[in-house]
């Protein structure tokens, strides 16, 4: 079972993630934005809208949908998925907050 030092581990082993404190809880960043943040009743995870619309569909017990105003965001209940597949979400979730690639500009 997954545990908060999990989540930290596999956070900071991505290229350029650093560790904020984001109101008194752990969240990680990318140079662009957060990406996780380990909250109290688990695992924020910034995904696209399609993917959060799967994996609530796919078992709301274990990715718990949370509103922010209109926007659904995921909490992923981390004792519920294997370390595999926690790694795999939390990838996708800094992939997906990556800046974009620089533009090389042509002479």
């Amino acid at each position: 079972m997954p545990t908060p030092a999990d989540v930290r581990k596999i956070a900071l082993s991505l290229e350029g993630v650093t560790e904020i404190d984001h109101f008194r809880r752990p969240a990680w960043r990318t140079a662009k934005r957060i990406f996780a943040v380990m909250r109290p009743d688990g695992l924020y995870l910034n995904l696209p809208d399609e993917r959060k619309e799967f994996l609530f569909a796919a078992d709301d017990k274990t990715f718990v949908k949370y509103m922010w105003g209109k926007t659904a965001n995921v909490i992923v209940q981390i004792d519920r998925v294997s370390k595999k597949e926690l790694d795999a979400l939390i990838r996708e979730a800094y992939v997906h907050n990556l800046p974009p690639p620089k533009k090389v500009k042509k002479k």
